[in-house]
């Protein structure tokens, strides 16, 4: 019985553990690509480590502001997207799966189409970002701007056992 109990009172309290743990860098590695820091945004935050220079720095803040300029209507549109949310509790329907074929699904799957363009496009936006950014960079800084992007992009990867299963070469 003691047993029983004793186990209750852990299983009760992992889900409160769990949220006092959580940080924001750890919500940051699940937001979604579009809601991520830009390359331009991560070289910003580092400009100490890289030693930026006032100019370079100003030169890499008018690029991102560039950039979020030209991704907000990206932005709007994906937002427009969105499926609605049921109303009630948020759980799913009793009763089997609307049948497919319906008009909700082709809705769904233009809507999963214009979704890819939409995020092609922004990943093209940023890339080119981080083009004209790497301009204003000096040699050791495109190299260590390059480290610290490959470490950011490694931090976001799916681990062992996640959805996407265990990093590459492992």
């Amino acid at each position: 019985m003691k047993r029983h109990l004793f186990t209750l009172g852990l299983l009760l309290s992992v889900p409160a553990f769990a949220e006092n743990t959580t940080t924001a860098s750890s919500q940051e590695a699940h937001r979604p690509p579009h809601e991520r820091k830009s390359p331009v945004q991560l070289l910003l935050e580092h400009r100490q480590d890289l030693a930026l220079s006032d100019t370079q720095a100003a030169g890499l803040e008018r690029i991102q502001a560039a950039l979020e300029v030209k991704n907000a209507p990206l932005m709007q549109s994906l937002e427009a997207l969105k499926p609605a949310r049921p109303p009630g509790d948020g759980t799913r329907p009793q009763g089997p799966p609307p049948a497919s074929g319906t008009q909700e699904d082709a809705t769904r799957r233009a809507n999963r189409e214009q979704a890819h363009g939409l995020f092609d496009q922004l990943r093209t936006n940023v890339t080119q970002a981080y083009q004209e950014a790497e301009q204003l960079l000096t040699d050791a800084q495109k190299t260590q701007a390059r480290t610290l992007l490959q470490a950011e992009m490694a931090a976001h990867r799916p681990g062992h056992g996640g959805r996407g299963g265990p990093p590459p070469g492992e």
